[in-house]
């Protein structure tokens, strides 16, 4: 399984809520990095903060960007009809995510200064 694999995996799974599919593609000594709040899990904490996210959320891979053992991936997060974005890095160690840095970003409105000059939605 290529790196970019194994990222589409590791949310195929979560999005199935398949915990046991999620455990078996985390090493023993994961570490799980969150920046924007400071937070940092390991293996069974990250589990359980997925398995116990409230709502009925629903996750879709964007894209996924392999690097051999460093894999970076896109998702959008559906959730009480709003859409988040998360871009993810892991490190993979021996074919199983040791390592994961996730940003999350909440949608917002652009601002009004540069309105007219993007290009309309997709």
């Amino acid at each position: 399984m290529s790196g970019a694999d194994v990222g589409r995996a590791l949310w195929a799974a979560i999005e199935r809520r398949d915990w046991a599919a999620v455990e078996a593609l985390l090493d023993p000594a994961l570490v799980v990095h969150w920046p924007q709040s400071g937070e940092r899990f390991d293996r069974a904490g990250y589990l359980r903060v997925n398995r116990e996210y409230p709502g009925d959320w629903h996750v879709r891979v964007v894209q996924a960007l392999d690097a051999g053992e460093q894999v970076v991936t896109e998702v959008e997060v559906d959730l009480d009809g709003r859409t988040d974005r998360a871009v993810s890095f892991l490190h993979l160690c021996a074919g199983r995510v040791i390592a994961l840095r996730e940003l999350w970003a909440e949608p917002f409105a652009a601002p009004a200064w540069r309105r007219g000059w993007s290009l309309p939605p997709t």
